[in-house]
């Protein structure tokens, strides 16, 4: 989770830092802290709370060097405090050290620790790492913190700087992400390349095992044992502008709105036949004999999706799999086998670990990404990237839709008998779908009004469309904190039917025609006992519209399309209902945008 930044160079640090946690802070917010060497003066500031705090701290403050590191928290060990803000400092005050990742044998070293008669002054983790370093002193930072580092148990993402070796950064990692830039003289690191795309889009991804040194703008690359390795520098076509609200109140709006732009992206290139841009063609894909999709949390709603078609188009079994379930049930995987993974960020912990132990059993492991160069684009054998650009809202919109259009493509050319009846013509039209879809967003304010005080609010749908009630309930429940639950339609009779009472909103989506009567049945189940239904879909839902209380007309499209712009409305129903109870629509409460601790 937690939000690195660093840089070393000519320019004043503190600009950089501040604005370099303001794009990092979606991944944590419960406080943030920077640090500012200069020579043998090293100056810690972090504050309890969003960054907006520290800034209002720090306003006024001077700082010298040419050095700085600096941290937005998403807390782990110990509460969210001033004193459990990163930086943390040994006991001299000579070395400052963030960190993103879980120490899992923190308590043993520090038990160790205070027996040789050190002192503590937070709960967390890290500050023991920083005390383990000053006392394992070598007189040389990069052979110190790797020494340390051996010691660890658990994952880490970790910048360090010292007055005793002042003119160094060392950074290291182990499953948590970390990105340097190179830049003109200067070098950044981050856990993010949104976070100092302005500077440069010169990017190294580093591996597990990595470290890095940087001295006065320049770097060298090491592994554990203090080899020098070589990694390739990537540059990241993001332009900057996407990583900003472009004058919208929220990113979530900027990222529902632009939609149709973005979508084009993901599309461009792979509309036509034997498109290189599709890694795995159609006599590969049908040599497997089973496919496991494995994700978390939004991307696992898309995976469902997915399932649906792969299995009409290939006619092997599929399986999706909650990626932080999957590698402890010991799953049947042959290497015979395909995995899907699916992630925005490319750095989920579960993910990762999944794709490690379908790898070890031999399958060949295709990634769905949207981060050039993340961990899960470099460890998988094919990758296929959303090109959504950069998504900065904790709750996925763009990203999701990416999902959806990414796995519909895949499916399409590996239709070869047309099992899905749609053509390439028919998914070029998605953009305009989604473009038209928006115009339903003054009649979701009016549906926002109406459910914002409900404490309880169902989501239901048959086929695909469950899946999309998965999600809309997900999105409701991110950012409002209302209860919110999805139900295969069919199986409101098997409980879920008990909680309705007169009022209840329902929210129903009816986007597989095949399925219309046999939804229409079951909004007449709930209707009976008082519930408030709003309905999604199009024209030929017209005996669903009959009987709903609310009707949201979407255009008429192929009946997957009409899936996938149905998500349109349930975005904006989070959305609008979130604002009206005047909640932090981009950095909801306990949760984090990349998940990188387990």
């Amino acid at each position: 989770m937690c939000g690195i930044i660093g840089y070393s160079g000519p320019k004043n640090p503190l600009p950089i830092l501040i604005d370099g946690l303001s794009r990092l802070e979606y991944r944590g917010y419960d406080s943030s802290g920077i640090a500012i060497l200069d020579g043998s003066n090293l100056s810690v500031e972090k504050k309890e709370g969003k960054l907006q705090i520290l800034k209002d701290h720090l306003k006024g403050k001077q700082f010298n060097g040419k050095i700085g590191i600096g941290h937005t928290r998403w807390a782990t060990h110990g509460i969210p405090s001033d004193v459990n803000a990163h930086p943390h400092i040994d006991n001299q005050k000579e070395f400052a050290i963030i960190h993103n990742g879980i120490i899992e044998n923190y308590s043993e070293l520090k038990e160790e620790l205070l027996k040789s008669g050190f002192h503590f002054t937070s709960d967390t983790d890290t500050e023991v790492v920083a005390v383990e370093i000053s006392n394992n002193w070598t007189g040389d930072l990069l052979e110190t913190v790797t020494s340390v580092t051996k010691k660890l148990v658990g994952t880490y993402a970790l910048v360090v700087t010292t007055t005793k070796d002042p003119n160094k950064i060392v950074a290291g990692r182990m499953m948590s992400p970390l990105v340097l830039g190179v830049g003109n003289d200067e070098m950044f690191l981050a856990s993010d390349s949104a976070a100092i795309l302005e500077h440069t889009n010169k990017m190294v991804f580093l591996e597990n095992g990595d470290f890095v040194e940087i001295v006065d703008g320049t770097y060298k690359i090491f592994d554990i044992d203090l080899n020098e390795i070589q990694r390739e520098v990537q540059v990241i076509d993001w332009e900057i502008t996407e990583a900003e609200k472009s004058g919208h109140e929220h990113f979530m709006y900027k990222e529902i709105v632009e939609q149709p732009e973005v979508i084009e992206k993901t599309l461009t290139g792979r509309l036509v036949e034997n498109s290189k841009e599709i890694p795995i063609q159609i006599n590969e894909a049908k040599k497997y004999n089973k496919i496991w999709i494995v994700a978390c949390g939004t991307a696992y709603h898309a995976g469902l999706f997915g399932k649906d078609l792969f299995e009409k188009v290939l006619g092997v079994p599929v399986s999706v799999e909650l990626a932080s379930e999957f590698r402890y049930r010991e799953p049947i995987v042959g290497s015979n086998d395909l995995g899907i993974v699916i992630s925005q960020s490319g750095e989920t912990m579960d993910t990762i670990a999944a794709t490690e132990l379908l790898k070890e059993n031999g399958a060949h492991v295709l990634a769905l990404v949207n981060v050039v160069g993340s961990s899960l684009s470099r460890m998988s054998d094919s990758v296929m990237y959303l090109h959504v650009g950069p998504e900065i809202g904790v709750a996925s919109t763009k990203a999701y839709l990416g999902m959806l259009v990414a796995q519909l493509v895949l499916a399409k050319h590996w239709d070869k008998e047309n099992k899905l009846n749609i053509t390439f013509e028919d998914i070029k039209s998605i953009p305009n779908l989604v473009k038209e879809s928006l115009k339903c967003e003054n009649e979701i304010l009016k549906i926002a009004k109406g459910i914002s005080k409900k404490n309880d609010i169902y989501f239901i749908g048959r086929g695909l469309d469950y899946a999309l009630a998965a999600e809309g309930a997900l999105k409701l429940k991110e950012i409002s904190y209302l209860h919110a639950e999805a139900l295969a339609a069919g199986e409101l009779k098997h409980g879920t039917l008990a909680l309705i009472e007169d009022g209840t909103p329902v929210i129903v989506t009816a986007s597989q025609v095949h399925l219309l009567d046999k939804t229409t049945s079951n909004v007449q189940e709930v209707k009976a006992r008082g519930a408030f239904v709003i309905a999604v879909g199009d024209k030929n839902s017209h005996k669903l519209e009959k009987i709903a209380d609310q009707f949201i007309r979407l255009p008429s499209a192929h009946e997957i399309l009409s899936t996938i712009i149905s998500i349109i409305p349930l975005q904006f129903i989070a959305y609008h209902v979130a604002k009206l109870n005047g909640e932090s629509i981009d950095q909801p409460r306990n949760l984090a945008k990349s998940v990188t601790v387990e």
